[in-house]
């Protein structure tokens, strides 16, 4: 187990992946993940007050509807908590174009196609941008 200096996002419109997301997470951080179907709801979430808390891992679906993983990336990036939140991309697209275009955005620090596997998880929580944010009880 970990002690969690962070929050876990789960912005993803399929309630399936996002909940095999969250079994996946919920074994490894002590505070349940939040399920946000769309980046309209995450990024209303965040302005109230999360973002200016804890830092945030995001992981993010692309392809969603109100607003999508895109918009989500370039709202969020124009926030003053822009340099809390690290975003991985969770999506279903294997085009290099997508990843390419992902590399672009600051937050960014991994893109995953989906299912989010237990493996993928604990390389994420080594990234260096956010391997402090987990720290190994």
């Amino acid at each position: 187990m970990r002690s969690n200096k962070a929050e876990v996002l789960i912005v993803e419109d399929d309630l399936i992946i996002s909940r095999l997301h969250k079994h996946v997470i919920g074994k490894l951080v002590p505070e349940d993940p939040k399920i946000f179907l769309n980046g309209r709801e995450a990024l209303d979430y965040l302005d109230e007050g999360s973002g200016k808390e804890k830092e945030i891992l995001v992981l993010l679906d692309l392809n969603m509807p109100v607003m999508n993983g895109w918009d989500f990336l370039k709202n969020c990036g124009l926030r003053p908590y822009s340099n809390k939140i690290h975003v991985v991309i969770i999506t279903s697209s294997m085009f290099n174009e997508d990843s390419r275009k992902a590399a672009q955005f600051e937050q960014v620090i991994g893109y995953y196609v989906k299912p989010l596997k237990q493996e993928h998880l604990l390389e994420i929580m080594e990234l260096e941008q956010v391997a402090h944010l987990f720290e190994k009880r």
